[in-house]
């Protein structure tokens, strides 16, 4: 009887294991595959007499299975909406379809840990809409996920627990630090609430000019500050030969100023100084010397480091009429 037993009994477990591992297996068979999506709201502004709104929308797969044939269709009724620039994984295929108010970006397939971001512009004349509406249409049986903001209270608590004395505590240390080096101009530093949506404001300036793979740039950057973008779009504007691409250069710099409400000065001063060197390029010497002392008058210190750099470009020439007025 014991030797019955001591074989029935591992028997039996061995028996249950199977029953259940091939349970498990059929269930994970049947699971729907994920896709998850999440749209960043836009804050409208007014440029133009027009509202402008950006927004970012993320789809990404968390799930083990591969969904094929994908559709995304962004739309804002009776709003114009425009692509401002695609994100994806490495290697990933899409195709992005403009139409006057909705965009469809097709996607053969998105696999595990797979995504693709991509920033709409939308324009109108009387009202902008937090959010565009958003679509996911695949011909395999998913599941479709929105990430809203968080609303978990267990979330919000440790936020409010900790998170929140810690930010406070660290600018506290950051106002401590700038008053022990007050010798040192605070300007020389391209932080702080300056840097918020830098990329975005970017992007969208780049998507209004109509300068779509600067968008991209834009776009495919995680860290951008206003203040390097004057020399590289000034390089940009330099390299080409086409009149109508240096104009759209240079107006995207001022687009740039127009949307950035909160910019340093002396990153502004530092676009203001480009804008003269690409008016300078297209021959408008007028002009270029109005947005030069735009620029000198934000701050004289970085202008007149900039007029050195490039002072044998015969920058100071084109400004000896005005600097010898004494109101430098």
């Amino acid at each position: 009887m014991e030797n019955i037993s001591s074989i029935a009994i591992p028997a039996i477990v061995t028996l249950i294991v199977t029953m259940f591992a091939g349970l498990a297996i059929e269930y994970f068979k049947h699971i729907k595959p994920k896709l998850r999506y999440s749209v960043k709201e836009s804050v409208p502004i007014e440029l133009d007499d027009k509202k402008i709104g950006a927004n970012i929308i993320y789809i990404t797969n968390p799930s083990s299975k591969s969904v094929k044939d994908i559709v995304l269709k962004i739309r804002s009724k009776n709003i114009e909406i425009k692509n401002g620039g695609v994100k994806t994984t490495i290697g990933l295929d899409y195709e992005v379809v403009e139409n006057q108010d909705s965009l469809e970006i097709k996607i053969p397939f998105l696999k595990f840990k797979d995504y693709l971001s991509i920033t709409t512009i939308l324009e109108s004349k009387y009202y902008i809409p937090s959010k565009p509406e958003v679509t996911v249409r695949s011909p395999d049986n998913f599941k479709l996920i929105e990430d809203d903001e968080p609303s978990d209270r267990r979330v919000n608590l440790i936020t409010v627990t900790y998170i929140v004395p810690a930010i406070v505590a660290s600018i506290g240390v950051g106002i401590a630090l700038a008053i022990h080096v007050g010798s040192l101009n605070v300007d020389k530093f391209d932080l702080g609430i300056a840097r918020n949506g830098q990329g975005t404001n970017l992007t969208l300036a780049a998507a209004l000019i109509g300068l779509p793979e600067l968008a991209k740039h834009y776009v495919s950057n995680e860290t951008i500050n206003y203040y390097n973008q004057g020399p590289f779009v000034y390089s940009l504007a330099k390299a080409t030969t086409d009149l109508d691409k240096v104009r759209q250069y240079g107006e995207f710099l001022e687009a740039t100023l127009e949307i950035s409400t909160r910019i340093l000065p002396r990153s502004k001063a530092t676009l203001q100084f480009f804008i003269g060197k690409i008016k300078l390029l297209e021959n408008k010497k007028g002009e270029s010397e109005v947005w030069l002392k735009k620029a000198r008058d934000t701050q004289e210190e970085e202008y007149d480091i900039l007029v050195e750099f490039f002072r044998n470009e015969g920058i100071n020439k084109s400004l000896s009429s005005t600097d010898n007025t004494g109101n430098k």
